[in-house]
């Protein structure tokens, strides 16, 4: 890259606020590149990268910014933002953009209706990445990889020759089903599509339609679900063999009954944040995503 596009945000104020070590390599994109940079929420690591402190709050981090930068992750459904390593819980509210400046850009993996209704009262655009599919299809083996090292962590059979279900083929349910097969499960997709049934099989798989979702999960070890909506109800669950393991991938609050688990004594686990097993790696593909974002908005923009 030209020392002169290296510098393409010279003289634009960004905020990065929450996150984990993946925001780490988006503070020093922004940094390289010329920008004026920010932070609260992120890990500690964020000061030696910045050369100070984080903000304390999200208002100070915002006031007059032209670009702010959220997580991949969901707000959660108690409205907090994905901040792990911060010691209190950061809300997304009217507080926190009180100062925002007008036409500002907020990047976030997936916004909520009482975030656009504040865009809208205070001026700023929201870019939602998390269906970005070059951007997430780039993140996706580092999430599957995350996905493995959980499932590792809460069984006590081998991938090799266990039965794993992939529940949704779409940019996770496909990276996560080519990594269990290289590893030398008997992986059964299920999923709505036949073409992606199709492509299942194609990959080495078996695939059956979501009607038969019971069937597909019944002999399983471990079932992974990518789907962002309640296939796993207390039926499809009660379906499954005593020590199963379920990762749900999807967005919060999942496709998992969850309370239904706990009492049918099914090992059930929300897998929020899992590109977070490779900061750097995902990091770096997530900033050459947000960097397109943030110049094309740049490009549009009156002032840019």
């Amino acid at each position: 890259m030209q020392a002169e596009e290296m510098q393409a945000l010279r003289g634009i104020t960004a905020a990065v606020i929450g996150g984990d070590g993946r925001e780490l390599e988006v503070l020093k994109g922004l940094i390289a590149d010329g920008a004026v940079v920010r932070a609260c929420g992120c890990p500690p690591g964020a000061e030696a990268i910045m050369g100070q402190p984080q903000c304390s709050s999200l208002a100070e981090a915002t006031a007059g910014a032209h670009i702010i930068v959220a997580p991949v992750p969901l707000i959660t459904p108690e409205g907090m933002l994905y901040a792990p390593e911060w010691p209190q819980p950061l809300h997304p509210d009217a507080a926190a953009f009180a100062h925002v400046r007008p036409g500002a850009l907020l990047i976030i993996g997936t916004s909520t209706p009482a975030l656009n209704a504040l865009a809208r009262e205070r001026g700023f655009h929201i870019h939602e990445y998390g269906d970005d599919d070059e951007l997430m299809i780039q993140r996706a083996p580092t999430v599957a990889e995350g996905a493995v090292g959980l499932a590792i962590a809460n069984t006590e059979v081998s991938i090799h020759d266990s039965q794993a279900t992939v529940v949704g083929f779409g940019r996770i349910g496909f990276t996560m089903t080519r990594l269990l097969l290289a590893m030398g499960a008997h992986v059964t997709v299920v999923a709505r599509n036949p073409v992606q049934r199709a492509r299942a099989w194609e990959l080495g798989a078996r695939s059956l339609p979501l009607e038969q979702l019971g069937a597909g999960v019944a002999g399983a070890a471990m079932v992974f679900n990518t789907v962002p909506a309640l296939l796993l109800t207390r039926e499809i669950l009660s379906q499954m063999q005593p020590d199963v393991f379920v990762l749900d991938m999807a967005g919060a609050p999942g496709g998992t009954d969850f309370a239904a688990a706990q009492e049918l004594g099914v090992r059930a686990m929300l897998g929020r944040g899992l590109g977070k097993r490779a900061p750097r790696t995902a990091g770096q593909s997530q900033w050459r995503g947000i960097r397109k974002i943030i110049l094309a908005h740049l490009s549009s923009s009156p002032e840019g």
